[in-house]
Order: structure tokens, then sequence, then C-alpha cells
């Protein structure tokens, strides 16, 4: 099964009962009233040294009634913090004692602290809460796991001479949860570091050797970020935008590239979205893995930044998160589809916005090879039960599956009602939180239909449509010389999905023919009348549909490794001191992760039903062995040289990594990993497992210079004439 660029009919006709339900969706009230309620309003004045990993804080808080309850507050504050000093409209209060005996979960920050207050003297008495504390804050990060990137490094928060970085989970100021908050920052650190957060920085002195700055936060937000660091800052103005860079010395260089790349992205969205909702973007360096986008900057880890900018998405993905996730709110609790939305607007629309058709094309087929890999059936949960992610399942479902259940009801609406859907969440939902319902009840009203029959089957069960094809029979129509007829059945496993299926048939004298067929049923026969004899059929070959796929359906890659239920490792038994240094970071990443068979051999055979990936001076043996007929007619190797798809690569410099299907068993995959030269090898071999979804890469110095993929064992059927 692959996946070709439909020409879709006209947009599907819903049962007539359907219809008359859609204006009841859109009288649906907003819950934009019950969501937005007066942000809390925080003065903070805080000071940090890094050395000792120190915290003093004052925070003056003005709180609204709405926070005011059964006489008292109640807030979340770090476990290490102290609180030295309370008062409430002047008056001082007693200090709560510490919470001694108190029993956080491992690594919890999550500490609640309620305060009794005084009654008030009227109602519109003010409601001003101080509090002075102390503390130190010193999580420092520690990675992540896995073979690539799938999340941030664990941290709740640190503060060391490494770098600072305050977050949300951190609690390092009094904080109301589900609550929106303003803020006025008076911080204060040592003289040769720079710090960056929400808002606006309005002033910025050193004295004493201490650097003073003081930033402004007026748009409502859920919680304030700040890091710091030797940052160099450069900043500059478009459109009334401040935009900046917060980069390490040895990175500084790369500034204008990363300034140039916000604009790049700044001007398209807010043609397709609107206005950006700040009034300041930065890019800052961060000192562990991470990949984060927060109101008005990002901060991405220092291995992303010194690529330089060759790799769009992070960044793109991070602006388009200032208009969802950091204007529009999303209440986790009820579900998170501000990942889905925001990878579909960056990841995917920005290279079809731009007429990067291939690079499209390679980003739906992603998305799809990627749910399928990491979806497993017994494990696999709906849209609507993602929050954040933690796994590559989580991944798989919150970030490639929703996008793409964006990009089938863009296609269901049409453009011009998807997109003034999507302007209309910005529109309703801008400092307030958004759920599923809203986003269905939005949309249904751009397409002036309900759209709850799509969201059922799409954002509240689990799976995809798993397709197959039987009874194909073609028959020649005996009234019209060289027309033909196919007919045939389309089978659906449970659930049932209402999808509109592309096909794609090449037919004798080198024409096609394209079309679509309605599927709601779980057999559902079909009938195409064709101008020529028909030689094979492709099901929806432009991956514009997410289909379950078995794994056979999928073209070998390193990542069918990664997902199999057996893998094996083959190593070398006798390598060089070159060739062994040269492997040396990948094959201590491997001992890490468990389940792996390893077999050290310097002649391997392919014996077992499983996946392998071979490395070093074992892998051009065994790809050079005759074992492999697939890629033998997509490739030749000999020494010093590979040609695949007629491009021949040669020299020292070269590295390759290479997956052909398994010899006998098209549900596994074997994947090479070698090179010409021990130092052509040893800069892939550490980020290996980030080159996972392509079947072929080679590799230059390190740099990727040429990528492909090779065919799936079944992709296309071929059709067998039947006589009529």
């Amino acid at each position: 099964m692959s996946f070709s660029h439909p020409i879709f009919p006209p947009v599907r006709q819903v049962p007539s009962c359907i219809v008359a339900l859609a204006w009841l969706w859109l009288a649906i009230p907003s819950p934009l009233q019950a969501n937005t309620l007066t942000p809390i309003h925080h003065e903070l004045e805080i000071g940090l040294n890094p050395d000792t990993h120190a915290i003093t804080g004052l925070d003056t808080i003005h709180l609204p009634p709405s926070h005011r309850a059964n006489s008292s507050v109640s807030f979340i504050l770090h476990p290490q913090l102290t609180i030295d000093r309370v008062e409430f409209n002047g008056t001082l209060l007693p200090v709560p004692p510490p919470s001694e005996g108190q029993t956080l979960q491992p690594g919890s920050t999550r500490r609640v602290i309620e305060i009794p207050l005084p009654p008030l003297d009227g109602q519109d008495q003010p409601t001003i809460l101080t509090l002075t504390y102390h503390g130190q804050i010193d999580d420092s990060p520690t990675a992540s796991g896995g073979l690539r990137f799938v999340r941030p490094d664990d941290t709740n928060g640190h503060i060391g001479p490494n770098g600072v970085y305050l977050t949300y989970e951190t609690f390092w100021y009094p904080t109301w949860e589900q609550t929106l908050s303003t803020y006025d920052l008076t911080l204060r650190l040592p003289s040769d570091w720079e710090a960056i957060t929400q808002g606006r920085e309005v002033a910025n002195a050193v004295t004493d050797g201490r650097r003073t700055t003081q930033w402004k936060v007026n748009l409502p937000s859920e919680a304030l970020t700040l890091a710091a660091n030797h940052f160099v800052v450069q900043k500059q103005e478009w459109k009334g935008i401040q935009l900046a860079t917060y980069l390490y010395p040895e990175d500084a260089h790369l500034a204008a590239q990363y300034i140039e790349a916000t604009i790049d992205y700044l001007q398209m969205y807010t043609e397709l979205l609107g206005p950006y909702p700040f009034t300041k973007f930065a890019v800052v360096e961060n000192f562990f893995p991470s990949g984060l986008g927060l109101p008005s900057f990002t901060l991405l880890g220092e291995g992303v930044i010194r690529r330089g900018y060759i790799q769009p998405y992070s960044l793109g993905h991070e602006i388009v998160h200032s208009w969802f996730g950091n204007s529009v709110f999303n209440d986790f609790a009820q579900g998170n589809w501000v990942e889905g939305l925001t990878t579909y607007l960056s990841n995917y629309y920005y290279d079809e916005a731009r007429g990067h058709q291939q690079e499209a094309f390679n980003t739906r087929r992603r998305m799809v090879y990627e749910y399928n890999l990491y979806a497993e059936p017994d494990k696999e949960y709906p849209v609507r039960a993602f929050h954040h992610k933690e796994t590559k399942l989580d991944n798989a479902i919150g970030y490639q599956k929703t996008a793409m259940a964006f990009h089938m009801l863009r296609q269901e609406m049409g453009d011009v009602a998807f997109f003034k859907g999507v302007r209309g969440i910005i529109q309703e939902g801008t400092g307030a939180y958004l759920e599923w319902n809203d986003l269905l009840r939005i949309f249904s009203k751009g397409a002036e239909k309900d759209l709850g029959w799509f969201f059922h089957q799409w954002i509240d069960q689990p799976g995809a449509p798993t397709l197959d094809i039987q009874d194909i029979l073609i028959q020649e129509d005996p009234t019209q010389q060289g027309r033909f007829t196919l007919t045939g059945t389309i089978l659906q496993d449970e659930p049932i999905f209402t999808i509109r299926l592309p096909l794609h048939l090449d037919l004798q004298g080198e024409r096609i023919h394209d079309a679509i067929l309605n599927l709601e049923r779980a057999a559902q026969p079909f009938t195409l009348h064709l101008p020529a004899n028909p030689t094979t059929l492709a099901i929806d070959p432009e991956h514009h549909l997410l289909l379950g796929l078995h794994r056979a359906q999928i073209p070998p890659m390193l990542n069918r490794w990664e997902t199999d239920t057996r893998r094996i490792l083959i190593r070398p038994q006798t390598m060089t001191t070159d060739e062994a240094q040269s492997l040396e970071t990948l094959l201590q990443r491997l001992e890490t992760q468990p389940g792996i068979e390893t077999i050290q051999s310097d002649d391997p055979v392919i014996s077992e039903s499983a996946s392998y990936l071979v490395i070093g001076p074992s892998a051009q043996r065994l790809l050079k062995s005759g074992s492999f007929n697939r890629c033998e007619k997509s490739m030749d190797i000999h020494p010093g040289h590979i040609s695949i798809q007629e491009q021949t690569f040669e020299g020292p410099e070269m590295a390759f990594l290479i997956s052909c299907a398994h010899p006998r068993d098209a549900n596994h995959t074997v994947t090479f990993f070698f090179g010409w030269s021990p130092e052509a090898v040893k800069p892939v071999s550490r980020l290996l497992f980030f080159y996972g979804w392509d079947s072929y890469l080679v590799f230059k110095q390190g740099k990727v210079i040429a990528r492909g993929m090779f065919q799936p064992v079944h992709s296309a059927r071929e059709i067998i004439r039947h006589s009529p």
C-alpha cells in the first residue's frame, strides 16, 4: 500500500439528520466567559546567585476577589524555598510553618501552602499579599533516555554555574495553577550574566558587580519562565516587534541567520494567522537539550543552535506556539490539541505554502510511518487522551496523528473554511482556555455543518483505517475497443471509518488514472471505467490519509529496527583501534538500551526472524554478499565506492546508512552502517538515530549529501488481468 495526489471531489454530503444537528452545535455558547477570570498580578523582585544555586524573592501579589475563598489563600511554592515574611494589605501575618513531615513524590516540586487571611473592611478594599522567601533550586538536568531526542532533559528547575532555568514546574514564585497572571519583574544577577523572560525588557544596568534588569509582562500567561546564562545579546526591530538572540559567545556569529529565519516565519504566519501576539521574539540557547516554545521566546538546546539554521522545523514550531499554547491556552486535563495543530502548521504546512511539494510529501509520509511504527494497537489511545509528550508513543499520537487529523479536516472542509476556523480559534480563544469541544464548535461553524462525526472517529476513538482490496476483476468493454472496467471490493477492519480514499492506477501506454472512493462500510464494492488496461493499483500514494499499515508496507529504515519486537546488533569481532574509536559513542549508547541482542562476528549471517543493525566493516561484507536482492536492484557496491539510485559515491570521507528488507521475512529489516574510513564514521555515529526515516543516507565529513527511500515489499498491487 502506498500513498497519490488526489483530485478531490466536492465535500462529501452528510446525511440530512446530521445536517439538522449542525445548527445545534453552532448554538452552543462559547465557554470563554467561564475561562477568562481576572488575572493575578505579581510584582516580583528576584535575586540569583548561580554559584550557590541560591534565590531570594519578594512577591507583591495583587489578588482578584475570585482567588480569595473561605478567608484564606492557597498557592504552590517550591519545597526548598523558605517563607521569611508575610504581609496582607500592609499587616504582618504569621509565617506558615515549614512543611515538616510533608510527603512529596520523588522529583516533585508541588508543595501547597495555605495562609489564613483577616477579614476585609469592604468589598472594594485591595487584596495585596506580600511574601519574602529564599532558598536553593538545584535539580540538574538528566538525560531523558532513548536513542533519539523525544523530549527535553528532565529537570524541574536549576540555578547553577552552567545556567539558570526556572519554569512553571519549578514554582519559584507563589503560583496558582490553571490561573492567568501578569508580571512586573526586577531581577538581580552577576554582571557577566544576561537573563531572558516573557514580556519586554524595560531596564538593564550594571552596578557594583551586579546586573539589574526589569521586565514587564502585560499579556496574561499561565506561568513565568526565566533563563539566564553568559549570553551575547543581539536585537533588531521588525514591524514593531523586537527580535533578539541570546547565544553563547562561541555561537554569537549565528545570530543573523536566526533573526533572518525568524522574520521569514513571522512574515508568513502573521499573514496566515493574524497579528503576532507579543512585542518581542527571542531565540535563546539552552544548556541542556530542549525545544520549548514560551510566550515571546524559544529555548533551544545548544546542540540544535550550533548546527546553525539547518533544521527549520524546531524554530518554526516554536514560533507558531506564540499563537497556539502561549496566547490561546490549552487545559491539558481536557486533552492537548495545541501540539498537533502547531505541528501541522509549522512542520508540514510551511513547506506546502512555500511550494516545496517534495518536502511536504516527505513530511506527510513520515507522519504516517511514525504513527504506524510507534502506535502499537495494544498500547494506542485516542487523540483526546493525549496530554503531553513523554514517550515516542505520545509523540506518534499527540503530534503526528493529530497533525494528520488536521490535514484530513482541511480536506473535508476546504481551505477557505479550514483556515477561517484556525483564525476563529485565535479570535475567540486569545487569553482563554479552549478544549477539543471548542474546536469542534468553531470548525463546525466555519464549515456550516456539524463535524461531530469527523471528531468522533479521529479524536475520540483510537486507530486508523486498515484496508485491503479483494476480488479484483478487469473486463474489456465489448462495445468500446480499448475501454476497460475494473471492479473489486475494499475491506476495512473495525472500527469502520468514513473516508474518501484516493486510488492511483498505472495504465498501459504510460497513462494514469486517479479516482476517489467514498468508504463507510466494512466491505465496499467499487467500479472504475478506464481508458486503457490497468497494470498497477496504489492506495493513497501521496499520503493524504492516515491509514493503518503493516510493517511490510513501510519501507526499510533504521526506525523499523528500533521499533521491532526483536532487535539484533551485529558488531565486528575484530577492529583496528581507529575503527573501534569511531564506533565507541554509538556502542556506548546502544549498551544502555534494553532488549537488544548483540552478536560479534566478522562474517555475519542473517538467520533469525528479527531486525538487524550491522555496523562497521562487518556491514560492508554482508551488504555485498548477494543476500539482499531488493536492495541490489537499486544499489551496486564495490571496494571504495557505492552506486545508489544511479548516483556514485566514493572517497575516504564517505559514510553510509542503508536499510534493506530482511531477505526472508518482509516484516523485518536489516540496516547497515559503515564508512570508507574511521574518520568518516565517527561524526555520524554520535547522531545515528537522528537519521531513522530514510532507506539510505550518504554522509560526507558527517554531513548528509544524499538520502532516499526504497520501495516497501508490499507497496502497490500488481493487477492480474482476468478475461471477461
